[in-house]
């Protein structure tokens, strides 16, 4: 769930690479939503890896919802 990932995001240190395609989709997700900065692949790109660059205020607005902590 993306949600969920958004949580795990919260706890990291950032930027941070991903290479996992499923996470990458999750990532793709949340950017659509609006609440991360994300560097994403190209769908046809040979190198599938994205870089999170940081939670947008609306990201760390729906933790604090619920309330998460974040790294900065």
């Amino acid at each position: 769930m993306p949600f969920e990932y958004l949580r795990e995001i919260a706890q990291t240190q950032l930027p941070v690479t991903v290479t996992d395609e499923a996470c990458i989709d999750k990532l793709r997700v949340l950017r659509a939503a609006e609440l991360i900065a994300v560097m994403l692949p190209g769908i046809e790109s040979s190198e599938q890896f994205a870089r999170v660059l940081s939670l947008t205020p609306k990201g760390r607005a729906l933790l604090e919802r619920q309330g998460e902590t974040w790294q900065t």
